[in-house]
């Protein structure tokens, strides 16, 4: 997904001679002639020329030509950090913005490109300085209010964003990039209906903003129109079909409508493009867990978790596969992991628990039971699994306790009735058993009474 911060414009001067040198911006110093100082506002035109017609590397030469007649020439110094940034050299890039700056610190349009660099060494309380700078020279600047808007976001002040996002868009109301900053400002605050308003203004302007139509699938997957985002997914895909978030994006809307077979495949195209995608692994294997392909979901995450050896719910579902191929050790093995990365999963414990009840290690799971309701009192779960570890240990008065637990956090947990009227025929007492045989049944029909 493209996010808010990505769309930030650089921008470029161009010296007219005649009104640079009569307004003594490019003012040469003694030992640069005229002719020289027009030379090098030349050269610095014809750089710009060029990287405008995306010719960078030509660019950054002509640009440094220019500063080797003439070291003062601001624009040249600006130009040449463009040209620097957008080759991922920020902090040449910055530098030149920096000596730029000292020739003319009321730039403000130097002020926002050295804010662009900043923010792409993720320097963003520095970058946010600069913008404002660039702001406060040059108040009605678009760009600066863009890029201070993406600074912010990344500094985690989605509103203060969101204003200058706002901002930048009063000023130049067709103003794409901002409007899609904007949207994926609000897409991180969930305002799903706003944002998908916001994406449909910038749509409008650029139809073919495949970045654009992506951010607007997310807000209208939020928003539960998952018809609607499988439609903009494969409109991007069509003019896109090597952008991976989208595959992904595409495949967990599958997913969600019982399409596995699809899902599968989108996330293994996504996987294709981008293969550093641990979260994507996990999704896959869910899919291909679905599918009955267990052996290939248990790859999947495996992979997902030699990309993040920490993740406890690529751990978990590991686990939860084992268990499925009917190997419980090497699921409880997954699941002790999974809660030692994230010592509050209450699913890993209790999934943890049915594992060593289902490698026989009653008392391991007991205690694992009795762990996770000391933290979680609520768990029915935790509860009903405590009951049937408590059975198999032939500890039934303890079972039935366990059972009614259950039952006190959730009346309607029908195996619950079931397995504690067990217990009381256990007990020999018959005619509370069938009083909870027929609760269960009331509840599930398909919980017949033992004969």
């Amino acid at each position: 997904m493209k996010v808010a911060g990505s769309n930030i414009k650089r921008m470029i001067f161009s010296s007219a001679i005649a009104v640079a040198m009569a307004a003594g911006v490019c003012a040469a110093p003694p030992q640069v002639s005229s002719e020289q100082a027009n030379r090098a506002i030349e050269l610095n035109n014809q750089g710009m020329a060029l990287y405008n017609k995306g010719k960078v590397d030509q660019a950054i030469a002509l640009y440094r030509q220019a500063l080797a007649i003439n070291p003062a020439l601001e624009e040249a110094l600006s130009n040449l950090g463009v040209a620097l940034d957008a080759k991922g050299r920020d902090n040449d890039a910055i530098a030149d913005f920096d000596a730029a700056l000292k020739l003319k610190p009321t730039d403000g349009v130097t002020e926002s490109n050295l804010g662009l660099a900043l923010y792409h060494e993720k320097k963003y309380a520095e970058a946010i300085e600069a913008y404002q700078k660039a702001i406060a020279l040059h108040p009605n600047l678009p760009q600066a209010y863009n890029g201070l808007g993406a600074a912010l976001f990344a500094e985690g002040r989605a509103d203060d964003a969101i204003a200058a996002y706002r901002k930048a868009i009063s000023l130049s109301p067709k103003y794409t990039d901002a409007f899609n900053n904007l949207g994926a400002a609000l897409n991180s605050q969930q305002k799903w209906d706003e944002a998908i308003g916001v994406f449909e203004q910038a749509l409008a302007l650029s139809p073919d903003a495949a970045d654009i139509r992506a951010n607007y699938a997310q807000a209208l997957t939020g928003a539960g129109r998952n018809g609607d985002a499988i439609a903009a997914y494969r409109e991007v895909l069509a003019a896109k079909p090597d952008d991976a978030g989208s595959w992904s994006g595409l495949g967990e809307l599958q997913y969600e409508q019982d399409d596995a077979s699809g899902a599968v495949e989108s996330f293994q195209k996504s996987l294709a493009l981008n293969p550093d995608q641990p979260l994507v692994e996990i999704h896959l294997g869910n899919a291909l867990q679905r599918e009955g392909r267990l052996t290939d979901a248990a790859a999947a995450y495996q992979r997902s978790i030699a990309l993040d050896p920490g993740n406890a719910h690529a751990l978990y579902n590991l686990g939860n596969a084992y268990m499925a191929m009917k190997k419980p050790k090497d699921a409880e093995a997954q699941y002790s992991k999974a809660v030692a990365s994230l010592p509050d999963f209450p699913e890993a414990e209790l999934a943890l628990g049915s594992a060593q009840a289902a490698a026989g290690e009653l008392d391991d799971a007991e205690t694992t039971f009795r762990k996770l309701i000391a933290q979680h009192p609520d768990n029915a779960d935790a509860q009903f699994n405590l009951g049937n570890v408590l059975f198999n240990k032939g500890q039934y008065s303890l079972a039935a306790d366990a059972y009614r637990a259950c039952i006190r956090l959730r009346p309607d947990y029908a195996h619950a009735h079931y397995n504690l009227g067990m217990t009381l025929l256990r007990l020999n007492d018959a005619k509370s058993a069938a009083a909870e045989f027929q609760e269960a049944n009331r509840l599930d029909p398909n919980l017949k009474p033992p004969q």
